[in-house]
């Protein structure tokens, strides 16, 4: 199974935390998690007009419900800006660029702490 649920048939008082491969597989190669951080960009970008860095922030609360660290930020506008230009523009030129935000959306939903609730 995908994500190593337990039998339906059994009582499980206490699962052990486990972490099989087609995890990661699944949430990086399905359909369904890249469609839903298409609409993540789209929803993220169809809200009110802010910096990229705004928008990170706005990301990153609704993802982990806290704020990005400093260096979150900084890596998340270098690896916003690569995908920009890897999709054939700049981020100067085009803040709205769909593809890339929906990248960095699908770049969160993959983090740990975004599959792993504590």
């Amino acid at each position: 199974m995908v994500f190593d649920l337990p039998p339906t048939t059994q009582a499980i008082g206490r699962r052990a935390v486990t972490n099989v491969p087609a995890q990661a597989l699944a949430l990086m190669n399905d359909p369904f998690p890249v469609e839903q951080a298409r609409a993540w960009a789209e929803k993220t970008l169809a809200g009110p007009p802010q910096a990229a860095e705004g928008r990170i922030g706005r990301m990153y609360m609704e993802a982990f419900a806290r704020r990005p660290s400093a260096e979150e930020l900084a890596t998340s506008l270098r690896f916003l800006q690569a995908q920009v230009e890897r999709h054939g523009t700049s981020l100067a030129e085009s803040p709205h660029h769909l593809a890339a935000w929906a990248d960095l959306a699908h770049a969160l939903i993959n983090a740990k702490e975004f599959v792993f609730v504590p």
